[in-house]
């Protein structure tokens, strides 16, 4: 598996992240084990997970992802090798949705000791807190990385111009900046009126920023639970639109036309945008990893990105 550039960190990560958030959890041990040997056996080296992995599921409402990490590192030796990504800033138990000074620090201590590490390789900010300064917050991440406890930090789930905001801030302070952005996107586009609650999906500002400013995407969510290649997924409501009806059906034909899945022609899409993005994509078997993986031999051609770009900009902006 070959590398990329990782927005502005300077560093190069695999072109697939594998998101970790049921591991250990809702997809059983043994499986998780054998996704992760899989993904790493492949040469995959980037892992997402989050502080909050997945205290919703029943049974366990304490954090399970990263620990179940922390321990297959651990028996692999394999820590230094990979490019290990968490988040910060959501609620569960007692701790508060908040991206205050004193819960970032303590939080990323937790999370350092369930990963059994010395160091996180990249620290998203999970949540955008409107409720403590951007300043406070861009200072106390600054701090973590001269630590050494971080060494790099992301965005998922704000506005474009809030984005914009702390890193202009970040700059004018001389403080470390947000080098990668981590939002609901996908090939299909969500109509307008979509609630996602605090999830923040791509958007046409959003994205033509990060383009703009040399900052990768990392699409969280970027099959849509499959509805691109499987039958028994189907578009889900938010995204029932005429525009997504051709573009299912021009996703279709070019899945029948190359003789794979649909799944695998819009992961091709994201991979193969410019600049490319890179997919934070979760699976349940290690089949499905492997049809995911293979999507990094699906080459498309320049009349099938025309195809797939023409119907709608966002994503595909030239």
């Amino acid at each position: 598996m070959d590398s990329i550039p990782l927005g502005t960190t300077g560093e190069t990560v695999s072109p697939i992240c594998l998101g970790a958030m049921y591991f250990g959890s809702k997809t059983d041990p043994e499986t998780s084990r054998e996704i992760l040997d899989r993904y790493y056996d492949a040469g995959g080296r980037f892992i997402d997970t989050a502080n909050i992995y997945a205290t919703w599921v029943d049974g366990f409402a304490e954090p399970k992802s990263e620990p179940f990490l922390g321990e297959w590192m651990a028996d692999r030796g394999n820590r230094d090798d990979l490019f290990v990504a968490t988040k910060v800033g959501f609620e569960y138990g007692d701790v508060p949705k908040s991206l205050d000074p004193d819960v970032i620090e303590q939080e990323v201590d937790k999370s350092l000791d369930r990963l059994d590490t010395d160091y996180i390789d990249l620290l998203y900010a999970h949540v955008d807190d409107r409720d403590t300064a951007l300043e406070e917050t861009m200072e106390t991440f600054d701090r973590l990385i001269e630590s050494g406890k971080v060494r790099h930090i992301g965005a998922s789930n704000y506005y474009g111009w809030r984005l914009a905001q702390a890193n202009t801030i970040a700059e004018e302070r001389g403080l470390t900046q947000f080098s990668c952005v981590q939002p609901r996107f996908s090939y299909l586009i969500p109509h307008r009126n979509s609630d996602f609650v605090r999830q923040r999906p791509a958007t046409d500002e959003s994205v033509t920023y990060c383009d703009d400013h040399d900052l990768t995407m990392l699409p969280y969510s970027p099959l849509l639970r499959g509805c691109y290649g499987r039958e028994d997924r189907p578009i889900p409501d938010r995204y029932v639109t005429t525009e997504n009806r051709l573009k299912m059906e021009t996703v279709r034909d070019i899945a029948e036309r190359r003789d794979v899945s649909g799944n695998q022609v819009v992961l091709a899409w994201l991979t193969q945008r410019d600049p490319p993005t890179i997919p934070v994509i979760g699976c349940s078997t290690v089949d499905q990893l492997e049809q995911n993986l293979a999507s990094l031999d699906l080459s498309l051609s320049e009349h099938e990105r025309e195809r797939l770009d023409s119907i709608e900009t966002l994503g595909g902006l030239h």
